[in-house]
């Protein structure tokens, strides 16, 4: 019998406060761009590492290998600015506010080592450069954000700054209306 496979991925949730406060910004964006698939507020989160689908045993390793992140990790402030798109404002696809730890070196060297501690598991290092960031919304076909750009320039989201003390393995449970997380595991440091 084959073994029963989880999808997960590590990440930094946000505190309730920051989630009200992206809904309201969201809500202007919405009215201002009705086509995009906008990510439900309390689904918002920063991933560090995704996982994908995962038997139970190697979900089980996961959290043996990171068991002891919380002594190496260190609280750090993350601050929460800057609204953007990936790949490109030209060709957005994932529109996106920004996260950045202060300072940096604890946000990347936590995630140098959670990958570090990833790869004897078969997991391999991201080629791309961790980039933190919350997605808000994805664009799935081209259409114009004009209006949306130009609002973001005048009204940009509300600097926002919270400690992080953990990183939280999660399960996402894909349904049709969009994905459902919980958490597996924490990793306090």
């Amino acid at each position: 019998m084959d073994e029963a496979t989880i999808r997960c991925f590590l990440a930094i949730n946000l505190p309730e406060k920051l989630k009200q406060s992206i809904a309201e910004y969201q809500q202007e964006l919405k009215r201002l761009a009705p086509k995009v698939k906008w990510v439900k507020p309390q689904s918002i989160h920063i991933t560090v590492k995704f996982l994908g689908n995962q038997p139970e045993s190697v979900v089980d390793k996961v959290i043996a290998n990171l068991h002891s992140l919380g002594d190496h990790a260190r609280r750090f402030q993350l601050n929460i600015a800057g609204f953007g798109a990936f790949p490109s404002r030209n060709k957005p696809r994932v529109l996106w506010i920004g996260g950045s730890g202060q300072p940096h070196e604890h946000l990347y060297d936590m995630y140098r080592w959670i990958e570090e501690h990833l790869q004897p598991l078969g997991f391999e290092k991201e080629k791309k450069r961790f980039s933190p960031h919350l997605t808000l919304g994805r664009v799935k076909f081209p259409q114009n954000l004009d209006d949306l750009w130009a609002f973001v320039q005048e009204n940009p989201f509300p600097p926002y700054s919270f400690e992080v003390q953990r990183v939280e393995l999660m399960r996402s449970q894909l349904k049709p209306d969009g994905a459902r997380y919980s958490v597996l595991h924490r990793f306090a440091f």
